[in-house]
């Protein structure tokens, strides 16, 4: 267990490591704007959310359940990354499976997602290093294991952009072999033994599946609104409303890592007094990042904007300031989120993460109809407030209950 001064530190860490993996995830979606032509551009997002999608999954499966068992990591470290591996393993033959099928079809994206499909047990390995970064109190290893992908793929972007022959096969492969190659790492950090997979899964399923529901009822909620707000108001507002999600995206991102960083803090402390420190210091951290972000946001020039969203930017402007109250919402419910899933609440959790996703969706569902993309953003914004507030209503309960501090 660390001390506060410990626990400070390690989140100032976890700050720097979020910046880096943003700074990866705006590298590649600049240079896959302005490298690849407009059709291969729009199928490296195809590539994005398949990935995306398995990653989830296996994220799902193994490295949330392993941040409320902080000892599986300290002590059988094997055991959850051989599940990893053998679900890697699994979601990547399925991608290879895709691939044949494009093949074979005569279809476009087939070397490409035979690309993705062999790095894939390797991506989920680096995903799963950074969670047991988080789980052994020990961010730095999560840094170096981003730093590492993200050095190794500026190198192989210069190399891709120096051959003068900038495809989506190699553009691709510069995005995902440098990822498979800095996992290696885990293997160095953690001094792994492999084994027990079958195990480790069975023995933590009551967490792992519920994890998973949260996951897909997340998704197949998010994907329903896409395509009412693509039906209602057309593709146009569509790409708006896309636009805001992107910008708003990097946010998210640390807010997980948060969230992630708190999980394990709390399940590394049982003390009440512990907790009740780390839910205030992921709450505070969680809004002050927020609030930089809304000033980014709001302050970001047209030049910038477009550099980031081309033509869609001046689609997406008119809901920067929604999407500004959506970031200080998310941010609300980063405390409550760590706290619960810390103090292994996840029955309460699941429920909380479907009911309210489903709130976000319905308000901003009624906004589509109301205002087009402006109302389905003002609508998901005032949605996510609603669920803030749910949240922490629902932790005090609990708190109370428990008469914890």
């Amino acid at each position: 267990m660390g001390s506060q001064a410990g626990a400070g530190r390690r989140l100032s860490v976890i700050t720097i490591d979020q910046i880096v993996s943003g700074a990866s995830n705006l590298l590649i979606a600049l240079l896959s704007a302005h490298l690849l032509g407009t059709a291969a551009f729009g199928y490296f997002g195809l590539i994005l959310v398949i990935y995306a999608g398995a990653q989830g999954v296996t994220r799902s499966l193994v490295g949330d359940p392993l941040l409320v068992h902080p000892d599986d990591a300290r002590n059988r470290v094997g055991a959850p990354v051989s599940s990893a591996l053998v679900l890697g393993v699994g979601m990547g033959a399925l991608i290879l499976a895709l691939a044949g099928v494009l093949h074979l079809a005569d279809l476009p994206l087939a070397p490409e997602m035979l690309i993705l499909g062999l790095a894939f047990p390797g991506l989920i390995l680096h995903d799963l290093g950074r969670y047991l970064g988080f789980a052994v109190q020990r961010p730095s290893l999560s840094l170096v294991l981003d730093l590492t992908w993200l050095v190794l793929s500026t190198t192989a972007f210069v190399a891709v952009i120096a051959l003068d022959d900038i495809s989506l096969t190699w553009f691709t492969l510069a995005w995902v072999g440098p990822g498979a190659l800095a996992s290696l790492l885990v293997f160095a950090q953690h001094r792994i033994r492999l084994g027990g997979a079958r195990a480790w899964l069975r023995e933590r399923w009551s967490f792992s599946w519920r994890y998973l529901m949260s996951y897909l009822a997340t998704q197949g909620a998010v994907l329903g609104f896409s395509v009412t707000v693509a039906a209602v108001a057309g593709a146009f507002a569509l790409g708006a409303v896309r636009g805001a999600l992107l910008l708003i995206r990097p946010y998210m991102t640390f807010q997980t890592a948060a969230v992630a960083a708190g999980v394990s803090e709390i399940a590394n402390d049982a003390d009440p007094a512990a907790a009740s420190r780390h839910l205030r210091r992921t709450t505070v951290l969680a809004m002050s990042i927020g609030l930089v972000n809304v000033a980014v946001l709001l302050l970001i020039p047209d030049s910038v904007g477009q550099l980031v969203l081309a033509d869609t930017w001046f689609a997406t402007e008119p809901l920067l300031v929604a999407a500004s109250l959506h970031i200080l919402c998310l941010g609300l419910v980063a405390g409550p989120r760590s706290y619960l899933n810390g103090t292994r609440a996840i029955r309460t959790t699941t429920t909380l993460d479907i009911a309210t996703t489903f709130g976000v969706v319905a308000t901003g569902t009624i906004g589509v109809f109301v205002d087009g993309a402006l109302g389905a953003y003002w609508g998901t914004a005032i949605g996510q407030g609603v669920a803030a507030a749910i949240w922490w209503t629902v932790l005090g309960l609990r708190r109370k209950r428990s008469k914890m501090p």
